[in-house]
């Protein structure tokens, strides 16, 4: 057995728990995803999947190591890294195109493709060639392999994190401006997260030893803002609570995802509380669209997000946009009964 030092161990066991963190969250959120079948959270927990698989190497190599004395196959030790990052990058960039421009993400998609596929290309294509290894004998193990920015595709590969970084800040910061009450501070908490992975992501290539053990504890945090970012929060606090209890849940992927049951009261209650039925933010003004069926209150983000969708009310099924056809989403546990108001006669 391999006599780590002090400096082995920490880094070994920081990049383990990336591991154990990553695959845990994104485990739990695919889950919840399926169960719930809400595609973009699907493609938001396998991203989480992807970027925690970037460090699987190094854990493999240092158990590997540990226990045999033997290091694993380079090659594997490559692909694992450096193919593992682009998937994850690629799901990160189609989420944020997705909230950008739904209709025409594929014009901001196709090129960032193809820029992916050249880079992932050079590194199946020279794996030992496009990164610098930082191995025994100086160290107890390989402590990783960072891109060679004197290659081609290692300095498209790293100037991808930055690609990636700016326009997914700057989606999240647009929408989150855009959005309203619990939704606005879920787009902060991703592009928190996002932010914290590219950057420490970035920065694992360039940093060696302690400071290492430091960058990888940074990525590792990332996590946790994903988990803010992500997770339903199941009751939310109110001033004056309505006859009934109203269970809310305020998620960033909830309004891909219709509710069970609407009922009335909850319905008035938003209206005398002038809330946002699907993000549960605050309306007033020129910011509020009033459904013509039932007089339930959206916030214009909301409704316009619902009218690229089904096209529905939540609550009783009336068309948004007129002009459009609608595709009302289906009940799965309980079906919603809310009676239209009627109308009275001037």
């Amino acid at each position: 057995m391999v006599n780590f030092s002090a400096e082995d161990w920490l880094i070994g066991i920081s990049t383990f728990g990336i591991l154990i963190f990553g695959y845990s969250l994104g485990i739990y959120f695919f889950y919840k995803s399926r169960k719930l079948k809400i595609r973009l959270l699907t493609l938001y927990s396998l991203s989480q999947i992807f970027v925690a698989t970037a460090w699987l190497a190094i854990v493999i190599e240092f158990f590997s190591v540990l226990l045999t004395s033997i290091s694993i196959n380079k090659v594997l030790y490559v692909y694992l890294m450096w193919l593992s990052a682009p998937i994850a990058s690629i799901f990160l960039f189609y989420i944020a195109a997705e909230f950008i421009a739904a209709k025409k993400k594929w014009y901001i998609l196709i090129p960032y493709l193809a820029y992916i596929g050249f880079t992932m290309v050079g590194t199946i294509l020279n794996p030992l060639g496009v990164v610098i290894f930082i191995e025994p004998p100086l160290t107890g193990f390989i402590h990783k392999a960072g891109l060679n920015p004197a290659t081609i595709s290692s300095f498209l590969g790293l100037l991808n994190f930055l690609i990636l970084l700016g326009f997914s800040e700057l989606v999240y910061i647009y929408k989150g401006i855009k959005s309203e009450g619990v939704i606005r501070k879920k787009f902060v908490y991703l592009s928190v997260s996002v932010f914290l992975v590219l950057v420490f992501g970035m920065l694992d290539s360039f940093t060696f030893s302690i400071v290492l053990v430091l960058v990888r504890i940074g990525a590792m945090s990332s996590f946790l803002f994903v988990y803010l970012g992500l997770r339903e929060e199941p009751e939310k606090h109110i001033k004056e609570k309505p006859k009934e209890e109203i269970k809310i849940e305020d998620s960033l992927f909830r309004i891909r995802k219709r509710p069970a049951q609407i009922t009335e009261e909850e319905v008035t209650y938003y209206k005398e509380q002038k809330i946002c039925l699907v993000c549960k933010g605050g309306v007033g003004g020129f910011n509020t669209y009033i459904c013509t069926g039932c007089d339930a209150l959206y916030c214009e983000n909301c409704a316009r997000t619902l009218s690229t969708m089904e096209n529905a009310c939540w609550a009783c099924n009336e068309p948004i946009d007129k002009s459009k056809p609608s595709k009302p989403f289906e009940m799965e546990e309980v079906e919603a009964s809310f009676k239209k108001p009627e109308k009275t006669k001037d």
